[in-house]
């Protein structure tokens, strides 16, 4: 695994390049409830954007990592892949398309 602290980066999947920006860290919801962190995911020629959300990291004893979180850029890929699967497409126009992926980015 590769983690990075930085903000944003480029990641190469099938040839082709994605950029990636960390949009927040994990954050309480509210009630006791946490949202981890997301990325958004941008093709480099094109402007449709993909947010991922990733689950809120937990501490072996079960609780809530509020640690600043780095960001697993293999889990970066994985979660490319996984919105193209679900049907993200970057040459499309719209609104950002928001998914839910696991800690693997799948």
């Amino acid at each position: 695994m590769q983690f990075t602290r930085d903000q944003s980066g480029v990641v190469e999947v099938d040839g082709e390049n994605y950029e990636w920006e960390l949009r927040r860290q994990p954050q309480p919801k509210g009630g006791g409830a946490w949202d981890g962190m997301a990325v958004s995911l941008r093709h480099q020629d094109y402007k449709r954007e993909a947010i991922v959300q990733f689950p809120m990291p937990l501490r072996a004893n079960g609780r809530p990592d509020v640690e600043k979180q780095r960001v697993n850029v293999d889990a970066v890929r994985n979660a490319v892949t996984a919105a193209i699967e679900a049907g993200w497409n970057p040459a499309s126009r719209g609104k950002p398309v928001v998914f839910d992926v696991d800690a693997d980015g799948r």
